[in-house]
């Protein structure tokens, strides 16, 4: 292959064989335009040339009769997904640190307003619409907070919020359940940090202690005048539906909806979230440990648009497929939670895919999605693929 310099490619020309970035990722088929946004962002990244066996030409190699081949670069979409992993991930920080401020407000000055918690979750249920994927799969783990609470609460809020939405709650009510999972752990506040905080086994009156932050919780917002639908589904956020809860051991439908879906919502941001006493579990692990109690602990209609909502195999988890390859959950399918939308990394020879294809695997289907990768998988993955 020849090497061409960027800057002697044109906008929305065409070369008539495909473009690589460095001679095996390729940038470009014969059907796509060259757009000034990817050759601006070659330019950007200190690209000085491309490789290619093609010429240029005006018009796609298939012009009388044919179609176009479907698709954009893969340079193209790593900008479109790298630009929105980013937008999440600065909206999940700024949310942080709001909730941060508020916070600190309150631990400090015993003040606490309701204004700034209602517009964060009307902020919250705003991005779930516009960038529901990439907030639903953010990885929390970079942003820092004096309070694990903080980062806790706002995922609570965006899982409890995404809930909502699947039940097509009416706005004013996914607010609502956007206050009370932010809030739904402020009571912990009153709680000595050296409990709450604990990298150790905690002794009986320590869990008491603990246990009891729900009504703390309840008590503040009382104090506050918040509104009494906001107030009860703090308090009720561990209560089970088989009466296992806690703090008053109630049952089914007598627990408030806020409070259920908050419950479902919370348990699964803090299993997924690392504490200072452990490290996070995956989140087809802890889908599956919550199916295993859904009627039991937990309100089988809220479960199950939980699971809808991120599918079984949440996006951004890594799978093996029956096959020996290796793909990455890119997209969920609301319909089918079962079949989620992957994209290959590596075929089951163990070579990276130079166009890494996406592929909605069915139970009929000859290739199937086999388990996640563990931990360590995850990090040979990563390793094999720097390079």
């Amino acid at each position: 292959m020849k090497k061409v310099s960027v800057n002697q490619l044109q906008d929305n020309s065409y070369i008539d064989a495909p473009v690589y970035l460095d001679g095996k990722f390729i940038l470009l088929i014969p059907e796509i335009a060259l757009k000034p946004e990817l050759i601006k962002s070659l330019k950007k990244w200190k690209f000085e040339q491309v490789y290619t066996d093609g010429l240029p030409t005006q018009a796609p190699p298939i012009a009388n009769g044919g179609s176009s081949l479907p698709g954009e670069s893969i340079l193209d979409q790593d900008i479109k997904e790298n630009e929105s992993k980013e937008k999440a991930r600065a909206f999940f920080k700024k949310s942080v640190q709001i909730l941060d401020d508020v916070f600190t407000d309150f631990q400090l000055k015993g003040e606490l307003w309701e204004n700034p918690i209602i517009t964060l979750s009307k902020d919250i249920m705003s991005e779930i619409k516009n960038n529901r994927q990439y907030l639903l799969s953010l990885d929390a783990k970079e942003v820092e907070s004096e309070y694990y609470i903080v980062p806790h609460s706002i995922r609570t809020a965006i899982y409890a919020l995404a809930i909502a939405d699947f039940l097509k709650l009416p706005p004013h009510k996914q607010i609502d359940v956007g206050t009370t999972s932010l809030l739904h752990e402020i009571g912990m506040l009153r709680i000595p940090p050296e409990i709450y905080q604990h990298d150790r086994t905690l002794n009986d009156k320590e869990r008491q202690t603990i246990a009891a932050h729900p009504v703390i919780s309840y008590k503040v917002l009382k104090e506050a005048d918040f509104p009494s639908n906001i107030c009860v589904g703090v308090l009720e956020h561990h209560e089970y539906i088989n009466g296992t809860g806690y703090p008053r051991k109630l049952t089914g439908e007598s627990i408030s909806l806020y409070g259920r879906i908050v419950g479902v919502a919370s348990a699964y941001s803090a299993a997924t979230s690392k504490r200072p006493f452990r490290d996070e579990h995956d989140g087809h692990t802890i889908i599956m440990e919550l199916a295993k109690d859904m009627g039991k602990r937990y309100d089988e209609r809220i479960l199950r648009a939980l699971i809808y909502t991120l599918s079984i195999y949440p996006i951004g988890t890594y799978v093996l497929l029956s096959n020996g390859a290796v793909g990455i959950i890119v997209k969920t399918d609301p319909k089918q939670p079962k079949h989620p939308i992957l994209r290959l990394l590596v075929n089951e020879n163990k070579n990276p895919y130079r166009d890494r294809p996406t592929i909605q695997p069915q139970e009929d289907d000859e290739v199937i999605i086999e388990r996640p990768l563990t931990k360590d998988e995850v990090n040979e993955l990563k390793e094999y693929l720097s390079h």
